[in-house]
């Protein structure tokens, strides 16, 4: 089940991102050669009219190669019978033979990408991270018409997962115990308790719980299941909780707890308010990325901590598979949001580095020179490529180390 997830998972993550950028340009009338998921060697070709559908070897994204999409050749010295003017790429994989429908097209210059308005140009690059968003939205407005709109009910705070190492644990707290107080206030969500141990200043917080039945540590059987816990939280220099919620960085403290989600109950939603409950996951989603991608560039997130490749990714989406099918729903939402608000960073050979270079030319009445646009398409080359690798190396790290 796992690695029919995974595939599943990414394959709509991908299909969707390249279907806009196929579909708009279509729209646009501009002329696509090929439409594929994966990069490298030819597993399955079908030639339409117009259009080569393909699944290639290498799983790591998509592309739609469009006519008259290599700048090279379009600005600078080429002709309309030179493959490369259809922007054929030998990381992408290169198609070894057009159509006479395909030859024809890469004639009309009149359907070259590059040959279009601003605008044309524009919509289409925006498309395929705007059907990601989409993507994102319809799957969480369904969610909430189906199971409806979740709540959680305050009270009692139940202790859902112990981390190991932490204090919590050291201190003999225990899945399933429900705390009832701390320094004798009561505690009515687990949203106050963090409150109270993040602001502890590191004091030792005597912790009122109530343990179920068959859970009372054997030297205090018979005293009950109400038991009063001493715990002294450890300082957490690790911010990103407080880079996720967007609240100031500044110095917390942690016990290593986690909530437990038996008091989430739902509500039936009808269109509007699970219209609206989703426009706004899909928003805060987006803020999160951003935020991360921040604290990422000022230094506040350790990237080691923090990125994760393509087994992080995958780890991810197995687990949410065998927590059930809302589960494989949130990552498939998060990962929508998370590529689009990604490919949209002005990073060139990324989309939105491509709106960058578009405006810059609307701006100058002129593309920008031919020695520019190579030298910040591999200055953009690097990055990726050095994130892939710094990525691939964390997953590696975690799996061995």
């Amino acid at each position: 089940m796992g690695i029919v997830s995974i595939v599943l998972v990414l394959g709509a993550l991908i299909f969707v991102h390249e279907l806009g950028h196929f579909l708009v340009a279509k729209f646009c009338g501009v002329g696509v050669l090929e439409f594929a998921l994966g990069f490298g060697p030819v597993l399955l070709r079908w030639q339409g009219k117009e259009t080569a559908y393909s699944l290639r070897a290498i799983p790591l994204g998509g592309f739609v190669r469009m006519t008259g999409d290599d700048p090279g050749l379009v600005y600078g010295e080429g002709t309309a019978d030179d493959t490369k003017v259809a922007g054929a790429s030998p990381i992408e994989g290169t198609q070894e033979e057009l159509s006479p429908e395909q030859q024809k097209l890469l004639k009309d210059e009149s359907r070259w990408f590059l040959k279009k308005s601003y605008l044309p140009r524009m919509a289409i690059v925006l498309a395929g991270p705007v059907a990601n968003f989409l993507f994102a939205w319809v799957l969480a407005f369904v969610t909430y018409l189906i199971v409806g709109m979740p709540n959680v009910v305050d009270g009692p705070v139940t202790i859902g997962a112990v981390q190991k190492g932490m204090p919590a644990e050291a201190a003999g707290i225990k899945t399933g115990d429900r705390v009832v107080s701390i320094d004798g206030k009561p505690v009515q969500s687990f949203k106050e308790l963090v409150e109270m141990v993040r602001s502890s200043g590191g004091k030792t917080l005597q912790v009122s719980i109530r343990r179920p039945n068959g859970q009372v540590p054997s030297n205090q059987a018979g005293e009950g299941e109400d038991l009063l816990i001493s715990i002294q939280p450890l300082a957490d220099a690790s911010p990103e909780l407080d880079v996720l919620e967007g609240r100031e960085v500044n110095q917390t403290y942690r016990i290593g707890i986690t909530p437990g989600l038996a008091n989430v109950t739902y509500t039936k939603a009808d269109a509007l308010s699970a219209a609206g409950a989703a426009a706004g996951q899909v928003y805060e989603l987006s803020a999160q990325t951003v935020r991360v991608l921040k604290g990422l560039i000022t230094g506040l997130l350790s990237p080691v901590k923090t990125i994760g490749g393509p087994i992080a990714i995958a780890k991810q989406i197995s687990s949410s598979a065998d927590e059930g099918w809302m589960s494989i729903v949130g990552i498939m939402i998060f990962l929508n949001v998370s590529l689009a608000v990604m490919n949209l960073l002005p990073i060139p050979v990324l989309d939105g580095g491509h709106l960058v270079f578009f405006t810059l030319e609307q701006l100058r009445g002129k593309p920008l020179s031919m020695r520019a646009q190579i030298a910040a398409t591999n200055f953009g080359m690097v990055i990726i490529l050095s994130l892939m690798v710094f990525a691939i190396g964390n997953d590696l790290v975690r799996v061995f180390l």
